[in-house]
């Protein structure tokens, strides 16, 4: 088993006996990237930080029925059903670049380096909004593993454990949302 993953597993472990620090740990160790996926997937910082907290407490509910494997693609199972359980109850209109209030940053504007002159961050603004628009209008399937991979830093078989489907599967996914992205994107170029 890898560091990382045993790490994750400890920590779980010492939750379950009592420590709430490692819990903390954990949920650090995991806040960008899974916040990240949930913006992505939902288009809004209140749903997102709603599934957030959703994903943590059946973490926390669950953590005496954890069996070893890694954490990481468990976690990402307990955020994919809650985020197929979330879709369920309501149809929202996917928007990455969508913000709940005026307050919230949207995840197309996280994505944008702080220390660039402003003529190139204008530029890159642009770019990563055209491609993160380009995002939003994957196929669901493919948006997931498309993001589970750049926003929240999976492995291939983490993507795959995640979404209880077989490695060729989110292999052939990304494959498909990168090919579907650069033809989209390359369409936009010549316009």
């Amino acid at each position: 088993m890898p560091e990382a993953e045993r790490q994750d597993a400890e920590l779980l472990e010492a939750f379950n006996r009592g420590d709430a620090n490692a819990l903390d740990i954990l949920v650090a160790r995991y806040r960008q990237s899974l916040f990240s996926w949930l913006m992505g997937m939902t288009g809004n910082r209140a749903d997102a930080e709603d599934l957030f907290q959703e994903i943590w407490l059946r973490v926390i509910k669950n953590a005496d029925r954890f069996n070893n494997v890694s954490f990481k693609a468990w976690m990402w199972k307990i955020a994919k059903n809650l985020l197929i359980d979330f879709r369920r109850k309501r149809r929202p209109d996917v928007s990455l670049d969508a913000v709940a209030d005026e307050d919230a940053v949207p995840l197309v504007d996280r994505l944008v380096a702080p220390d660039v002159d402003p003529a190139s961050q204008i530029e890159m603004d642009d770019m990563t909004r055209r491609v993160m628009q380009a995002v939003a209008t994957l196929p669901e399937m493919q948006r997931e593993v498309f993001l589970m991979r750049t926003q929240g830093a999976l492995s291939f078989s983490e993507i795959a454990a995640a979404l209880g489907v077989p490695l060729n599967t989110a292999l052939g996914r990304m494959h498909d949302a990168m090919n579907k992205l650069k033809k989209l994107l390359a369409k936009e170029q010549s316009l």
